[in-house]
C-alpha cells in the first residue's frame, strides 16, 4: 500500500532529527511538573484535573508549530521538497503520509502525557474519582481538537518556513489562554483556538455530574464547528498542495 510506504519513508527521515524525542521527553516533563505541584498544592480536586488540560490546552500549539517545523524543514534540508514533491504520482498522498505521521505521533505523546498523570493522581496521590477512562476521554477530545492546528501549521511550515509555523503556534497559545477566560465566552464555538480547552472542560463538568443541557454551553455549536473547519482545512490544504511547486525561497 503506497500510504504504508510512505508512513514508513517518513518514519525513517525522523531517525536522525529531534522528532522522536521531543514526543518522547515533553509529555514526561509536563505530567512530572503537574504532579510534583500537586504534591503540595492546596487545591481541591477539580481545580488540579482543569488546570492540568488548561495547560495541555495552551501548550499544544507551541509544540505543534515546533515538530511542524521540524518536518518540513527536513524536506527542505533534504532535497528542497522535491523528494517530498516526488514520492508518488499522487501528490496529495505526499502531503497526508506526513500529516499522518504528526497526527499519530501527536496522539502517542498526548496519550503519554495523560497515562503519567493519571497513574500518578489516582495511584500515587490518591486524589482522583473520576478513573482511567475519564482521561482517556478527555485525551481523544483534545487531540480531536487540535487536528486543524495541525493542518494549519503543516501547510505554513511548508509554505513560509520553520519561523512562522513557531511563531503562530507561540500567538495561538496566547489566544487559547486568552480564550479560557471571561473573553472567550459566546465566541470560543467558532475560533479553532477554543476548541480544545473548552471541550476538555465541558468534559470534566460532566463526568463530575453537571448536567450541560441545563446551562448554555455554546457545546453543539463548536462540534458542528469543529467538524466542518476541520475538514474544509483539510480539503483546501490538500488542493493547495496539489498545485505547490516547493518553495521559492528557504526561510
Amino acid at each position: 500500500m503506497v500510504m504504508l510506504r510512505l508512513l514508513r519513508a517518513e518514519l525513517l527521515k525522523t531517525k536522525r532529527t529531534p522528532f522522536l524525542l521531543t514526543h518522547l521527553i515533553v509529555p514526561i516533563i509536563i505530567s512530572g511538573v503537574f504532579l510534583a505541584y500537586y504534591t503540595y498544592s492546596p487545591w481541591d480536586f477539580n481545580g488540579k484535573v482543569s488546570a492540568y488540560f488548561e495547560g495541555l490546552s495552551c501548550g499544544f500549539p507551541i509544540i505543534i508549530g515546533l515538530v511542524c517545523a521540524m518536518v518540513a524543514e527536513q524536506e527542505a534540508t533534504a532535497g528542497h521538497f522535491q523528494e517530498m514533491l516526488k514520492a508518488t504520482k499522487t501528490k496529495i498522498v505526499a502531503f497526508l503520509s506526513k500529516l499522518l505521521l504528526l497526527l499519530l505521533f501527536s496522539f502517542g505523546a498526548l496519550l503519554l502525557s495523560i497515562g503519567i498523570f493519571s497513574v500518578g493522581f489516582i495511584e500515587l496521590l490518591h486524589e482522583d474519582t473520576l478513573g482511567f477512562q475519564f482521561y482517556l476521554i478527555a485525551g481523544c477530545i483534545l487531540f480531536v481538537s487540535y487536528v486543524f492546528l495541525y493542518i494549519l501549521h503543516l501547510f505554513v511550515s511548508l509554505h513560509f518556513g520553520k519561523g512562522a509555523s513557531i511563531g503562530l503556534g507561540i500567538v495561538e497559545s496566547l489566544l487559547v489562554a486568552l480564550l479560557l477566560t471571561g473573553l472567550g465566552d459566546g465566541i470560543w464555538s467558532f475560533i479553532p483556538y477554543g476548541w480544545g480547552g473548552h471541550f476538555v472542560s465541558l468534559w470534566t463538568l460532566k463526568a463530575s455530574g453537571i448536567e450541560l443541557s441545563m446551562v448554555d454551553t455554546g457545546l453543539q455549536a463548536g462540534i458542528l464547528a469543529a467538524i466542518s473547519g476541520t475538514l474544509l482545512a483539510l480539503v483546501l490544504s490538500c488542493l493547495w498542495f496539489w498545485k505547490w511547486e516547493g518553495r521559492k525561497s528557504d526561510n
